[in-house]
């Protein structure tokens, strides 16, 4: 489904449809056929039945209990994200009344339509590619191959196929403001982890929550200024790569990285990150943005390295995913990309397939990037798990 359950648009939103058994008709919110418009979230669901059992909520769940004699007071909005899906790293963050939708793109250096293996399978996604390849989508149907914008806005009522973003509608400025308040809102309230890259020490529930771990209304501010890939922003960009957090200095490698070309003056810090950076994950986007700016020969050896050599897969998959946006320059990587594609590890071995069909020339969109053999193996598997005996 492109476009759909994956991305954050309105493909995420899924029926609810709710039976009440006539001895519990006194818990419904209203006579049978009823429709209710406030949102629901499917983190919601599980305080829901606890207040269903009279059973108390623990406070480390997200959601609220719409059902029961717990049930909070109708919510005005429905929250959404994305993330890293399989082998393909992105962040967007998302906020909908049901009515209008807000987005924010944190990795607005990424198109839309990464390559993801498992998606790859269905004929729509390579059907879609092949027209882009070809030259024969309209403007809005090309947009999927694009790089985003920080900020999305849509009417859903006018443009349910939200393609046309309203974010500098003047009409739509205090609605706009109203939604982006409740999204920051919602992400402080969640602790919202997405901004620590995968394998970072302080990844997690209980490591992020530490005194000073995870500074998390900085890092947004430094997020949202990275990501407007504002050329102003560089001298902030620079000093904040000195900074002793991690994660801070992540998003302001992340931020040099998405200026592209405009992060010019920043070479020299950016050659002292790959050289000296407690961080693997801040050298990577140092190295990449790097790779891009100069060609240079020690940030592409960092990234050919980390791919080949650093024990966690996910560091590995992020050194992978950077290789495959450096051009042909990833050549100089074919032997480790050719070790990933024969990975023990799906996500690895899916993008490392990718990688060595789009450098050997071969890739069309129906290259066989999936391990269908390998899924069917895991298929098999929790069918016999879930099998009885006989």
């Amino acid at each position: 489904m492109p476009r759909g359950k994956r991305f954050c648009y309105d493909g995420m939103r899924c029926a609810l449809i709710i039976y009440f058994p006539k001895k519990w008709a006194h818990l419904a919110p209203g006579k049978a056929g009823t429709v209710v418009t406030a949102p629901v979230s499917f983190v919601d669901l599980a305080p829901t039945l606890l207040s269903l059992l009279g059973l108390p909520i623990p406070s480390y769940m997200q959601g609220k209990p719409f059902l029961g004699p717990a049930a909070a007071k109708p919510q005005k909005f429905a929250f959404g994200m994305r993330n890293r899906m399989d082998e393909r790293y992105d962040m967007i963050r998302t906020v909908t009344d049901g009515r209008y939708r807000y987005l924010r793109n944190y990795s607005p250096h990424r198109i839309w339509g990464q390559h993801g293996a498992f998606m790859w399978q269905a004929r729509s996604y390579q059907d879609w590619e092949t027209a882009h390849l070809a030259g024969t989508l309209n403007q809005a149907q090309e947009r999927f191959w694009q790089k985003k914008g920080f900020e999305e806005f849509y009417d859903l009522e006018m443009d349910p196929d939200e393609v046309k973003n309203l974010i500098l509608d003047p009409g739509q400025q205090a609605r706009i403001s109203e939604m982006r308040q409740a999204l920051d809102t919602h992400m402080i309230e969640v602790n919202d982890n997405g901004f620590i890259p995968d394998g970072c020490p302080i990844e997690g529930y209980e490591e992020s929550r530490k005194q000073g771990a995870y500074p998390l209304r900085r890092i947004m501010d430094l997020a949202a200024v990275a990501a407007k890939g504002d050329a102003t922003n560089i001298p902030r960009l620079r000093k904040e790569l000195s900074d002793p957090n991690d994660v801070v200095r992540y998003w302001a490698a992340q931020g040099l990285l998405i200026l592209g070309n405009k992060a010019k003056d920043a070479i020299p810090n950016m050659q002292k990150v790959v050289a000296d950076d407690l961080s693997v994950h801040v050298r990577i986007a140092a190295a990449e943005a790097l790779v891009n700016l100069t060609g240079d020969s020690e940030a592409m050896k960092l990234l050919i390295r980390t791919l080949d050599k650093n024990p966690n897969a996910r560091v590995r998959l992020q050194a992978l995913n950077a290789l495959t946006y450096v051009g042909d320059r990833a050549r100089l990587a074919l032997g480790e990309i050719q070790n990933a594609a024969e990975s023990d590890d799906e996500y690895l071995r899916d993008a490392g397939r990718y990688l060595k069909f789009v450098l050997e020339g071969t890739y069309t969109p129906a290259s066989p990037c999936y391990d269908t053999e390998w899924a069917a193996g895991v298929g098999a598997r929790r069918k016999m798990l879930v099998t009885p005996p006989k």
